[in-house]
């Protein structure tokens, strides 16, 4: 018990002398949280810039002009005078579309015709483009349901009636868990929960490499249950500290990010401790094999990116490729992501995340037996290393 105090006693000096760790662990997490967080505060986008082409000119153009202004998702900045001149405002970035009437479009629609509005969106930025033409087509389709609707009533055939011949089949859309489609929704949870696991794994796993860097590990891996007494008391203090982070995120950063959390909190917070156990094991795995701060700094920096994508969060892991599918399986990242989003976002309970849970603990298990059996021959090394003299001395 007293070489656990030890470590735990040196682990607390160490996260308030270094200051790479202390940023990390300490400041990280909650700037990070407030800064990423503020970026997607507003969620939704409103008043996507929409430009257009009138060459027909006429009051039903006019007036169309007028619906997607009324708008909130659209914002009609220019009226343009020719096709060269709205690809040349999209091009310029101050455009993300624009609708080209053509001449005769009037003429064609009170005859019933069939008249034609083309629409060109700038799909490099697919979220603007997408709500763009979700809301123009919105638009146009009540509009055009409108002009048949008075065509068979000016032909004798009942409002009710006429509506069913306009709609046959009327599909009643209802979207559940992020009923408004909007980006906030869908990426904050995710993002919160990225930037806790990436500042353990690299802050704890600093510690580790200080540690193996100095020379630490021939105090700390003496003696019976050293392993064990190291593990305990380098994971202890982390795991306390992101367990107030996750209240601190779950009761406090999400209601002031307007992120909702649905589901079941304790099962929200006991998913997110084994999570955090796991990844500090993985921190000491790791950790226990590079012998300078700085390289292990500079090896977890660009892990984020890779973790956030294998995860399925994105996109589907059953969409990647196999060998990526299995990789993913063996990241933490995917099955902690998988429950919080069922239970944040889809309001799930235990039942719905137990699978995630059982591999979780799958995994704190397995690398529980590697660091282990890494730090016993980091110890037998040790051992075997120390020489009479050394024993005298």
């Amino acid at each position: 018990m007293s070489r656990f105090k030890d470590i735990l006693n040196d682990e607390l000096k160490q996260v308030i002398d270094n200051h790479s760790i202390l940023l990390t662990v300490i400041i990280a997490p909650l700037l990070y949280a407030s800064l990423l967080g503020t970026i997607y505060i507003q969620k939704d986008i409103e008043g996507i810039s929409l430009g257009v082409v009138d060459t027909d000119n006429t009051a039903t153009t006019l007036g169309l002009t007028h619906l997607l202004s009324a708008s909130p998702k659209i914002d009609v900045k220019y009226t343009i005078h020719s096709y060269e001149e709205a690809i040349d405002l999209m091009y310029k970035q101050k455009i993300q579309g624009f609708l080209w009437f053509p001449k005769g479009f009037e003429k064609h629609l009170l005859k019933l015709e069939g008249a034609d509005v083309k629409m060109f969106l700038n799909t490099t930025r697919f979220l603007p483009s997408n709500d763009l033409n979700k809301a123009i087509n919105t638009i146009m389709m009540t509009v055009g349901s409108g002009v048949r609707l008075r065509y068979f009533e000016a032909h004798g055939i009942n409002p009710k009636h006429a509506m069913e011949l306009i709609n046959p089949v009327l599909p009643e859309i209802r979207p559940i868990y992020n009923p408004t489609n909007n980006y906030g929704d869908f990426l904050l949870p995710g993002l919160l929960f990225l930037i806790l696991q990436q500042t353990l794994l690299i802050g704890m796993g600093e510690s580790v490499a200080v540690d193996n860097e100095e020379g630490k590990f021939r105090k700390y891996l003496k003696g019976e249950n050293s392993v064990l007494n190291y593990i305990t008391g380098k994971s202890a203090y982390y795991l306390f500290l992101y367990f107030a982070y996750f209240l601190i995120f779950f009761w406090g950063v999400y209601p002031s990010l307007g992120v909702t959390n649905h589901g079941n909190t304790f099962a929200l917070l006991t998913v997110g401790m084994i999570f955090a156990g796991v990844v500090s094991l993985l921190s000491i795995l790791l950790g226990s094999f590079v012998k300078s701060q700085a390289l292990y700094m500079g090896i977890l920096a660009f892990s984020t990116y890779p973790f956030f994508m294998t995860s399925g969060y994105s996109w589907p892991v059953v969409a990647m490729p196999i060998p990526i599918q299995w990789l993913a399986q063996i990241i933490p990242t995917t099955h902690f992501l998988h429950a919080g989003t069922r239970i944040v976002v889809m309001g799930g309970s235990w039942g719905d995340v137990a699978s995630d849970i059982y591999k979780l603990l799958i995994l704190l298990g397995v690398l529980a037996l590697l660091t282990a059996w890494r730090l016993n021959s980091m110890k037998n090394g040790i051992e075997k290393a120390v020489t009479p003299e050394t024993i005298t001395a």
